[in-house]
């Protein structure tokens, strides 16, 4: 029992990791669009805190950390930028593949429930007749 307890606080404290992230991000976006570089430090430290990406170099959040370091806006947006088309790119191609697992796995029990429908009906028609 203490276990299913643990499990489910994990999971709430995963998907409250996941939204401060989002908010990171968000804080992050903004700050770099308005060029203001103080803020955008403190978003990316945030964002980047539990993030092994952020501490290499050749990754687009190292590159978008070493340009906030260097307090170079231009080149942070940049590394924004492509920062965003990677994930994007990611959560697309992760999306398309979601997306078709599920299919495939509900086709077999959508092809089942008509038959199971229709005999259900089909016994409530007899017994009203």
């Amino acid at each position: 029992m203490g276990m299913g307890i643990s499990t489910a606080s994990s999971a709430v404290n995963g998907a409250n990791l996941w939204q401060q992230q989002k908010s990171n991000f968000s804080q992050l976006a903004s700050a770099l669009k308005s060029g203001n570089l103080s803020a955008a430090q403190q978003a990316f430290a945030s964002l980047s805190a539990n993030n092994p990406a952020a501490s290499d170099p050749n990754s687009p959040m190292g590159k978008l950390g070493a340009a906030l370091q260097s307090g170079n806006v231009n080149a942070a947006q940049q590394a924004f930028a492509t920062m965003q088309a990677s994930a994007t790119s990611q959560a697309s191609a992760a999306q398309g593949a979601g997306h078709h697992h599920h299919h495939g796995g509900g086709m077999p029990i959508v092809t089942s429930l008509p038959l199971a429908t229709s005999g259900a009906v089909g016994t409530q028609v007899n017994t009203t007749a």
